[in-house]
């Protein structure tokens, strides 16, 4: 291998890893969540269900965090909703409260994007058989283009 391609590839080697967020560790604040299938009555009006988000503890966030962007996803479908929860910067790690699908949101709450297909704050899981997890982001700012300092993932559970 020529020297300078060697050194290149070194480089790299050692930037990547750099380059990568934070990881967050999210975990359900709900024992009935288990990430292995969405809790009896988690799921869409549609289907019987009043479903919500569910809350959640987050750990391990970034020095500067001031707030979090949660993404709420159907694996291999569209967006459930979209939210962002204010922090107070400084902390280690914060209790994210369950939001309704739909009124008003719990103080510290700000809508980002309604669920694809929807309207409210998040469209629970409604489609038998489907996956749908969830990604949490650590924000510089209560701005859902903010930096991104961290970021973690959860599997909701299957339907």
């Amino acid at each position: 291998m020529k020297p300078r391609l060697l050194i290149a590839l070194l480089t790299l080697v050692a930037i990547v890893p750099a380059l990568a967020a934070p990881r967050l560790t999210v975990r359900f604040a709900n024992p009935a969540w288990t990430g292995v299938a969405v809790p009896p009555g988690q799921q869409c009006a549609k289907l019987g269900g009043q479903g919500s988000t569910p809350a959640l503890n987050v750990f391990d966030l970034p020095q500067g965090t001031g707030a979090l962007l949660l993404e709420f996803n159907e694996r291999g479908g569209g967006s459930r909703g979209r939210l962002l929860f204010s922090i107070n910067k400084g902390v280690a790690s914060a209790q994210v409260p369950s939001v309704q699908s739909q009124g008003r949101l719990p103080g510290g709450f700000s809508l980002v994007s309604a669920p694809e297909g929807g309207d409210g704050n998040y469209l629970p899981p409604c489609t038998q058989g489907k996956a749908y997890f969830l990604v949490v982001k650590a924000l510089e700012a209560a701005n859902p283009s903010a930096p991104v300092l961290g970021e973690g993932r959860l599997e909701l559970g299957k339907l």
